[in-house]
């Protein structure tokens, strides 16, 4: 019975794929039907776009900056000095893991909140609470208030996840996710890739407080008034967007669509709660995490104390590494959608990320050793890129904010002991990176188990 409705599922997987080779932006036979029943012309907008998308992308940039920037800023022997953390990566970690911890405490609130007041009213609030924060961070003159900023950036920032996956559910179609998960998802990547080059020159130029007051002003000016102009909750509510488009969007959800991923695991449907492979999916994301922020955290570190590149070039290589990883989640978003399979990707990419990142551990040559760090992250991003696509499959359009605010809880709260636990191992190994990179690589492993699991499923 299983294998026949596997099988079924795939027929009916094809004939949906097939039914549109063009691309997203041209409306299939169904979604024409739909449009023409309306009385309207089946030349449809893009407001999702040229709006939502390039809205999504700038708040992911300045937010990744703003949470990234911190590895930078423990490189810099000015900032240990004057803060008297020369040697306290413990508390360095924390400084991190506290976000983290914070990020993923406060995000089932907002997916709560969302509910009530919308996703564009609740990246407003998070906007502006993160832009004073960054200001109050860079006025710290004691640990304790530095950590106490972080703190309260993890609650403002918990905001994105179940915003931006309750905006990709609203606004577009299931054909077109991966691209939009992509094109959102490449922040990121890019984030981290412009914290190597735009703080590490803004620390060098004018000192590790200006890059945190240049950050503040950075969310006032930029992502906030995006939000205000070009963001709305649904397509119907704006103005722009014609019924065609409207049409599209409303044709495409998954609850229309029998031979969707996922769709046949729908055919009894259950709360998302209670839905093991949501489960699986969040457990794999919470290990991808746990590598994550231990390697990018600690990386420029590990460049600098473990293989002798000087403070700016660690840098540097931080925005080339990261830059390199972005060209590979734009690459896995188009193709995901053309195979329409999520998890298969998401595995090889985790299986690889981790035999990378132990091979350039141990390598002698430095050189080789950023060559094969590279490749371990844009391993990791196919992976977790991957994964962020399968939430489409198996969660409704209207659970979307609340079933991202437990899983980013889960994913942040227990991903986020990942920096303060390298730094705890690096104070008693004398700065041993070995095995925690171990740690961070069996990680990866075990969310590759998870996709395993999803992938005979057919997701």
């Amino acid at each position: 019975m299983a294998s026949h409705k596997i099988v079924r599922w795939q027929e009916d997987k094809n004939n949906w794929r097939d039914s549109d080779n063009s691309g997203g932006n041209k409306v299939d036979t169904m979604q024409a039907n739909t449009a023409l029943n309306a009385g309207t012309s089946t030349q449809a907008t893009n407001i999702r776009w040229t709006s939502i998308t390039p809205t999504l992308l700038v708040i992911w940039i300045v937010g990744m900056i703003d949470k990234s920037n911190i590895s930078i800023v423990i490189a810099n022997p000015q900032f240990l000095q004057d803060l008297n953390l020369q040697h306290s990566q413990a508390l360095l970690g924390w400084l991190t893991t506290g976000l983290i911890i914070a990020y993923g405490a406060a995000a089932p609130a907002w997916g709560w909140l969302i509910s009530k007041v919308g996703t564009r009213h609740a990246v407003m609030i998070s906007l502006a609470m993160w832009g004073i924060v960054c200001v109050v961070s860079g006025m710290s003159a004691s640990y304790g208030l530095l950590l106490t900023s972080r703190i309260v950036m993890g609650i403002a920032e918990a905001a994105l996840y179940p915003v931006t996956l309750a905006v990709v559910a609203n606004w577009f179609p299931l054909k077109e996710r991966g691209r939009a998960t992509a094109f959102w998802w490449i922040g990121t990547m890019i984030g981290p890739m412009l914290t190597g080059l735009l703080i590490t020159w803004l620390i060098v130029q004018f000192g590790w407080r200006a890059q945190f007051y240049a950050l503040g002003a950075l969310a006032v000016v930029l992502p906030l008034p995006q939000a205000y102009f070009l963001l709305r909750d649904k397509p119907g509510e704006n103005p722009r967007v014609n019924n065609a488009e409207r049409a599209l969007i409303e044709a495409g959800k998954i609850e229309e669509n029998d031979g969707a991923p996922g769709r046949i695991l729908r055919s009894n449907p259950i709360s998302w709660f209670k839905n093991h492979r949501y489960w699986l999916i969040v457990i794999s994301i919470i290990f991808n995490s746990i590598f994550f922020w231990g390697w990018s955290v600690w990386l420029p570190t590990y460049l600098k104390t473990t293989r002798h590149f000087t403070f700016s070039k660690a840098g540097y290589l931080t925005f080339i590494i990261y830059g390199c990883a972005t060209l590979t989640i734009i690459a896995v978003g188009l193709f995901s959608d053309r195979i329409l399979r999520r998890a298969p990707i998401a595995g090889v990419g985790w299986l690889l990320s981790g035999v990378f990142l132990m091979t350039a551990t141990l390598v002698p040559d430095r050189t080789v050793c950023v060559v094969l760090m590279t490749l371990s992250l844009c391993a990791q991003q196919a992976g977790v890129s991957s994964a962020q696509m399968l939430y489409h499959s198996v969660v409704g359009t209207k659970d979307m904010a609340r079933s991202q605010g437990y899983a980013t809880g889960f994913i942040q709260i227990l991903g986020g002991f990942a920096p303060v636990m390298i730094g705890s191992m690096l104070a008693h190994s004398g700065g041993d990176f070995t095995l925690g990179f171990a740690i961070l690589a069996a990680s990866v492993l075990v969310a590759a188990g998870c996709m395993a699991a999803l992938a005979r499923e057919g997701l």
